[in-house]
């Protein structure tokens, strides 16, 4: 049976693994460096010690990150699977692919590097390193085509897992909601809860003392440590219902708006419909670099899909709690025209079964 080694390091590219797994894991042998174990995949490497958020907060994984390299050279010299699945985390996965280049090995990418944001030239470094490249943004096969570089758009997976598990009212009386709150959603990364947890329940505060009977809930996503999370929740402002992680699609269907970290939860929440304000911030210098960086008008997937801002944005010295209580004000009173740009700029621009055509194609390449 052939051998693929699947690398994740964040969250969304772990649950994605999940699925791939599963749908692999009785046709190809299965290895990974994954956030915990997966049925039918061997792990390799605990991805938990590869993440961080910012390029300041990475130099304390320095030492864990050569180590998880090492890991993965040694493992694909010793075991030469067929093929190597990179799952976005490209600053980490990029060095990956040099490994398995240098082993003779298939490097097979999904969702690209975003070097249409960060850094253009990358994309032709990626050309060559990569066999081939299997995209979730029908806008990204077009911008490959500079590099001579065909690329497969699949769908995006969120499309698919992006949907409630239970009703409205078993969500509500499981957790005693008397009405749809707001969710809060800091971030899977322990250096995002650094800079976002606090901010956003200064936020809850405020927007509470102008309404006592403002509901909030926050899911902690499984890579953080639950309990560690909760008791500064609870802590700071306890009137925070707290969830498992797996709630998280679940409230965004049932919610009213949302403050929202940048990344894929903001996409995941407009595919849900939810209107919400994003918040993005970082450590100075980590800000300071990117700023002159990044390349893209907007910071956030659903303004980035639709060309213009259909939610708010509040970067780094914006993103106060009193900004992100005016912006949420904002974001509720336009809410069902939110409700449309997103069905009609974002959601339309996607398609589903991506992991489905991904594993077709997995399954005759490696």
């Amino acid at each position: 049976m052939k051998k693929l080694l699947i690398v994740t390091g964040e969250l969304s590219a772990f649950n994605y693994a999940r699925e791939i797994a599963d749908e692999l894991k009785n046709d190809l042998e299965l290895y990974g460096v994954l956030l915990e174990e997966i049925e039918g995949v061997k792990n390799i490497y605990d991805a938990k010690k590869l993440t961080a958020f910012g390029l300041f907060e990475a130099v304390t994984k320095l030492l864990e990150i050569r180590k998880g390299l090492n890991t993965i050279r040694n493992f694909l010299k010793k075991e030469k699977p067929d093929a190597v699945l990179l799952i976005d985390f490209p600053g980490f996965n990029m060095k990956v692919a040099e490994a398995a280049k240098e082993e003779g090995i298939k490097v097979f990418y999904f969702i690209s590097p975003k070097f249409w944001a960060w850094n253009y030239k990358r994309g032709k470094k990626i050309a060559k390193l990569v066999d081939r490249m299997f995209v979730i943004f029908p806008f990204e096969v077009e911008l490959y085509k500079e590099f001579n570089f065909e690329v497969t758009y699949v769908g995006n997976p969120l499309m698919d897992m992006v949907k409630p598990d239970k009703s409205r009212e078993a969500f509500f009386k499981e957790y005693n909601l008397k009405k749809p709150p707001i969710l809060l959603m800091p971030g899977s990364r322990e250096s995002e809860i650094k800079y976002l947890l606090q901010l956003m329940l200064k936020a809850a505060k405020k927007i509470k003392e102008t309404d006592p009977a403002e509901e909030f809930i926050l899911p902690i996503a499984e890579s953080l440590d639950f309990k560690a999370v909760s008791e500064t929740i609870k802590r700071e402002a306890p009137f925070v219902k707290i969830v498992k992680g797996k709630e998280a699609y679940n409230a965004m269907f049932y919610s009213k708006a949302g403050i929202i970290a940048s990344g894929t939860a903001s996409l995941e929440a407009a595919i849900a419909l939810l209107p919400h304000v994003v918040i993005y911030k970082l450590h100075p210098l980590t800000f300071a670099i990117a700023k002159r960086l990044v390349r893209t008008k907007y910071i956030s997937l659903p303004n980035i899909i639709a060309g213009e801002e259909v939610i708010p944005e509040l970067i780094q010295d914006k993103a106060t709690p009193a900004e992100i209580k005016k912006a949420l004000i904002d974001v509720s009173e336009k809410r069902e025209a939110i409700k449309k740009a997103l069905t009609e700029k974002v959601k339309s621009q996607l398609r589903g079964k991506a992991i489905k055509t991904l594993c077709e194609e997995l399954k005759v390449s490696v």
